[in-house]
């Protein structure tokens, strides 16, 4: 396994650990506002690692351009749709159609990038997805309640997940030649927080959402930490990893979060159902022959 393939699969195990943090502070806050208050933490810790290490140099206005255009792709607009989709559809509907972003960002990477991939690679990709959907759909046993209820036109949920999983896969898409070239991931991934914190700042305003006069300590901490792990440490190494991998495998590798909760979700003493582990076999399958392992 390479170093690229390693760092994908602890973005998705950082973004797994942010999601058990986040679920109270989303419901405290809203999940726009939760949003803005993520990316703040994230943004602060990034900003102050690319200060240390000196590599704001590093860009030029065509690679600055490009990350601009895709944290707006894939934060604004993929996290507000897919959590339209949420609201909609339900948690476990929305994440089986934002996985779809993998053979997405694969296509992409194929038709406009020329990364071919061997046949073995895109068996591994196929897995992955059908696994992950599989580990989503019985994640948990005895879990569908008033939260998956469908509210409104499915078809309207189903093309906000599907934007979703679009712009995520596009987002990546256009970074990738940024990342190719030598930027440096933690200020490429502090630009796209900033940009991101903006335009959700501005989203929030224009939907009316009211402003946190005072905010728990607690849910603040749970936002941060949320950020810290799942936009800091989880974009950066997204990024760190599409500098030597071609998309479709990296954006696989980093959409393995729903797998690796199963184990997680243990802890909290939550049992998924035997169908999820079957699925968490199939993303493993997957794994091993992206990451080179067979």
């Amino acid at each position: 396994m390479s170093v690229s393939d390693a760092a994908a699969l602890t973005a998705a195990l950082c973004v797994a650990l942010s999601n058990l943090i986040a679920p109270a502070a989303i419901r405290h806050f809203g999940p726009v506002v939760f949003n803005c208050w993520r990316l703040s933490a994230a943004l602060l810790a990034l900003l102050l690692l690319t200060t240390l290490r000196g590599a704001w140099t590093m860009f030029s206005l065509a690679d600055l351009a490009a990350l601009v255009i895709s944290s707006v792709v894939g934060i604004v607009i993929g996290d507000s749709a897919i959590y339209a989709a949420m609201q909609r559809l339900g948690p476990r509907r929305a994440a089986v159609l934002y996985a779809t972003n993998a053979p997405f960002a694969a296509t992409l990477g194929f038709l406009f990038l020329g990364e071919k991939l061997p046949t073995l690679k895109v068996v591994g990709i196929a897995l992955v997805v059908v696994g992950v959907w599989i580990a989503i759909a019985y994640r948990e046993n005895n879990s569908v309640g008033h939260w998956e209820e469908i509210r409104g036109r499915p078809i309207v949920g189903a093309a906000f997940g599907l934007t979703g999983g679009f712009s995520a896969a596009l987002a990546a898409f256009i970074a990738r030649p940024v990342m190719a070239a030598g930027v440096d991931p933690i200020a490429a991934a502090s630009v796209r927080g900033a940009v991101g914190l903006l335009g959700l700042a501005l989203l929030a305003r224009l939907q009316g959402a009211p402003p946190v006069e005072l905010a728990e300590a607690r849910m603040l901490t749970r936002a941060a930490l949320s950020g810290i792990l799942g936009m800091a440490a989880g974009m950066t190494l997204v990024l760190f990893a599409l500098a030597m991998r071609p998309t479709g495998i990296v954006t696989t590798l980093a959409s393995t979060t729903p797998v690796l909760l199963l184990p997680l979700l243990l802890v909290s003493r939550k049992r998924p159902a035997p169908q999820a582990w079957f699925g968490a076999v199939l993303t493993v399958a997957g794994i091993a022959a992206l990451a080179d392992l067979f």
